[in-house]
């Protein structure tokens, strides 16, 4: 692991607020990894809030809802963050969010019945990684340890950090509700020892004793990076090593991020489905930085537009993510997708310089969480070898940018990465 440059000030001050009135939202049918899911709606058709615009049409698939109520006014590619253009539904809105109302009975709920509403309510792995979750809920082998992961290790990113500020009440609700499915033998809380706010209301909540939790215990974590990764979290946790190839339930553990937790307990105490996540707003070229409640589907312009944002000067660069393992975007038009932790924006002045010449010096060999070699991996892109990736496992990286990150060459390593997995003869 190594040791960045946080930035999180004043991102981890700011409570968060909420743009609850967007114009139009955009909603790819692919915001999870897996099948894109399945249209439902026609064109010209009235929708209310939380209606599924989409099915999920696989085992690995998510469903799609409406944030508000609306008219389909498209269907047809919209700008997205990774595909680039992706099938979605354009939605005018029109109506406002329902009035929740608490579900009755919620402890008589079997785990399959709690299974089924988090599959309905469209919920994916919000730490980016966007795994369905009902999936993850799900393993073939029994789990003995839950870690609750909130350790929030980009840069710039505050999202779930004021999340586990201002809804602690719900993210151990959610946590209640995943013990209740997976039944582990222990919880771990994760949070970096940079967060003293949330491991304060964590701390307190725990010693309350008024959650149905088995064995709990708040774990402090020294600020390192990629330390919110799933394998590095649970080897700095447990000394458990999940192997290449395998999986977290392999070596008896489940990892979820905050986030998800917060959706879960919406999800099954109120019937609310994956409609709204909190997203960090900030770079140098912003006048004030924020996090921001907002619906799924809005697009960053609009949020400037409205004034909700607004630019000192002009941005050189548009990160949708962390600066880390986010993807640089080349206007405003792109959505808030179900993973989207953050948008970022920099001036020249933030801007890495043009790429260099690789002098075998080993620094991203030695920073490399997987313990591979990105050098050798990015030669074989560069000279199009893709049929000869796999050899130095190409498939085990897990795009963190530690590499790209302590270059001095200041070559795009992760890119190169990105661009093999594109073409490796095992993703055509």
């Amino acid at each position: 692991m190594i040791h960045v440059k946080e930035h999180k000030e004043p991102q981890h001050g700011r409570r968060c607020e909420k743009f609850v009135t967007p114009k139009k939202l955009y909603l790819p049918l692919s915001q999870h990894i897996g099948k894109p899911a399945e249209l439902k709606v026609k064109l010209k058709d009235q929708v209310n809030a939380f209606d599924a615009l989409a099915e999920y049409s696989a085992l690995v698939s998510s469903r799609i809802h409406a944030p508000l109520g609306g008219v389909v006014t498209a269907i047809d590619n919209c700008p997205h963050p990774v595909l680039l253009r992706s099938l979605g539904v354009t939605l005018q809105c029109t109506g406002d969010s329902p009035q929740l109302t608490q579900r009755e009975h919620i402890e008589n709920l079997h785990k399959d019945e709690l299974l089924g509403i988090i599959k309905d309510a469209g919920i994916v792995g919000m730490g980016g990684a966007c795994f369905p979750t009902y999936l993850k809920l799900s393993p073939p082998q029994p789990v003995d340890t839950f870690l609750v992961n909130g350790c929030e290790c980009e840069p710039y990113l505050a999202c779930d950090y004021r999340l586990m500020e201002e809804e602690t009440e719900s993210i151990l609700r959610g946590a209640e509700l995943v013990a209740r499915i997976i039944d582990p033998k222990q919880i771990y809380f994760c949070i970096e020892e940079n967060k003293p706010a949330a491991i304060k209301k964590f701390n307190l909540a725990l010693s309350m004793k008024k959650y149905r939790l088995p064995e709990s215990r708040l774990v402090i974590l020294k600020s390192q990076y990629p330390q919110g990764g799933e394998r590095q979290l649970i080897h700095q946790v447990t000394r458990r090593a999940v192997p290449c190839g395998k999986l977290p339930f392999d070596v008896g553990c489940l990892v979820q991020n905050v986030a998800t937790l917060c959706a879960i307990y919406e999800a099954v105490y109120f019937s609310k489905p994956l409609v709204e996540r909190i997203v960090t707003f900030a770079g140098d070229c912003l006048r004030e930085p924020k996090n921001l409640w907002v619906k799924i589907g809005t697009s960053i312009k609009e949020l400037f537009d409205e004034k909700i944002l607004e630019f000192d000067r002009e941005p050189e660069k548009v990160i949708h993510g962390g600066p880390m393992m986010g993807i640089s975007i080349e206007n405003l038009d792109y959505p808030i997708l179900k993973g989207t932790s953050g948008v970022l924006f920099f001036s020249k002045d933030e801007v890495a310089p043009l790429e260099g010449v690789c002098i075998r010096c080993g620094r991203c060999v030695d920073a490399c969480p997987m313990n591979l070699f990105p050098s050798e991996i990015i030669r074989r892109v560069k000279h199009k070898q893709f049929d000869r990736l796999d050899e130095v496992f190409l498939s085990d990286c897990i795009e963190c940018g530690c590499c790209t990150y302590v270059c001095p060459a200041k070559i795009p390593l992760v890119h190169y990465i990105k661009e093999g997995k594109r073409y490796a003869p095992k993703n055509k």
